[in-house]
């Protein structure tokens, strides 16, 4: 019966590696979730800030000054943009290869599982037999 001891610990310290796993990727969703709202809000400074603009510069009511400090701007906001679209990239990549491991993490208990009842058949067949 050591045996079925030994795989139970075994079992649980599986399990318990599946459930950080999963902790790990519901991080790693809210980590992405954050980033894309940070995204979207520059994209939305960004898109208000274009249309000021365009709407100056038609009007005529722009001075070569504000214009260049709108034109940083933008800039700026284009490679803040830029960078954020690569953290999400990145995030996402992450976040593949964690699900990727919380799959096989999945499996394994169940594999466990199996050679605990496949022990325990295996016993009482034994024991059976010693009764016998």
């Amino acid at each position: 019966m050591n045996r079925l001891g030994t795989i139970d610990k075994v079992l649980h310290l599986k399990e318990r590696r599946e459930e950080e796993i999963e902790l790990e990727v519901r991080a790693l969703r809210a980590d992405i979730a954050v980033k894309q709202m940070r995204l979207s809000s520059l994209e939305g400074a960004y898109m208000e800030t274009l249309e000021e603009f365009r709407r100056k510069q038609a009007g005529g009511t722009i001075a070569s000054q504000e214009m260049m400090i709108y034109q940083g701007y933008l800039f700026h906001l284009q490679m803040e943009m830029d960078a954020r679209k690569a953290e999400i990239a990145r995030a996402l990549a992450a976040l593949d290869a964690r699900q990727g491991a919380l799959v096989e993490a999945h499996k394994e208990p169940r594999v466990v599982e199996a050679l605990k009842d496949r022990r325990t058949r295996e016993h009482a067949k034994e024991e059976l037999r010693k009764e016998r």
